[in-house]
């Protein structure tokens, strides 16, 4: 693939800006490559299919790096804390979103002065049906405080389903999160996009302040559950069970598996509270 020879996992973790760049590029050619070949229906979720196949290499490669450090780590060759051992996966994590998000906001931005204009209904219908949903859930908020709790727990319940897809996907095939983590993009990215192309210029301000607060917290946990899950599917690999390399890959997978199930619970509080 030309662009991993571009973007060597190597240098990507040196300079994680990198993955803003490479997935912003692989999520251009996914809109353009899925609407090419499957038009219709379900174009939305394929789009997300083709991110992930795209940056599979440069993300397991990121996978088996972090796992190396961790057998180092254990074996005394280094020593570096929890956050230093998994800093820059996070880092690649959050610029890979970004990357994601920046590619599909554009495309819905201008496409009706470059594409057809239906284009965006036709090729995200998956992900506007999506947005409808959560928009339904979230404006039972403004009934009142009284029905706050049942509506954090709607929120919070659907928040930790989408956490615990993150790790199993990723611990069993190794790349998992990256489909919850450009799935999510996406849908935030249409969301916010839709305000500026209808001229709603205050009310995208008003969307964007009101989602800074617990969004960015959400989707940390969904980072976190993902290095989790992608960490420990590399070291059941390739590290003798019950060894010590292998506690220490595992003990750092439920550390950030834990973390994540924190920032969940917060998120989904600051949402329905604040």
């Amino acid at each position: 693939m030309v662009l991993e020879s571009i973007f060597p996992v190597k240098k990507v973790i040196k300079h994680p800006i990198d993955m803003f760049v490479l997935s912003t590029i692989i999520s251009f050619i996914s809109i353009f490559v899925a609407n090419m070949i499957f038009p219709g229906k379900s174009t939305g979720k394929i789009i997300t299919l083709f991110i992930t196949v795209g940056l599979a290499p440069i993300i397991y490669g990121v996978f088996r790096e972090e796992e190396e450090v961790e057998r180092e780590e254990a074996e005394h060759k280094i020593h570096k804390d929890f956050f230093d051992r998994h800093d820059e996966a996070m880092k690649i994590f959050t610029l890979l979103f970004l990357g994601v998000f920046t590619a599909i906001f554009l495309t819905v931005l201008f496409s009706p002065f470059l594409l057809e204009e239906d284009f965006v209904e036709k090729t995200f219908e998956d992900q506007i049906l999506e947005i409808e949903r959560i928009t339904s859930i979230s404006s039972g908020k403004a009934i009142g405080k009284a029905l706050s709790p049942e509506i954090m727990d709607i929120i919070l319940w659907n928040n930790l389903r989408v956490m615990s897809l993150s790790f199993i996907l990723s611990f069993l095939i190794g790349v998992g999160a990256v489909v919850i983590l450009a799935w999510n993009a996406s849908i935030l990215a249409i969301y916010l996009a839709s305000f500026i192309r209808k001229g709603l210029i205050e009310e995208f301000m008003v969307r964007t302040i009101s989602i800074i607060p617990h969004a960015p917290i959400e989707i940390f946990g969904y980072f976190l559950a993902g290095i989790a899950g992608g960490v420990l599917s590399v070291g059941l690999i390739r590290e003798k069970f019950l060894s010590k390399e292998f506690l220490l890959v595992f003990r750092d997978s439920l550390i950030l598996l834990g973390l994540g199930i924190i920032s969940i619970f917060l998120g989904a509080f600051v949402e329905v509270f604040l």
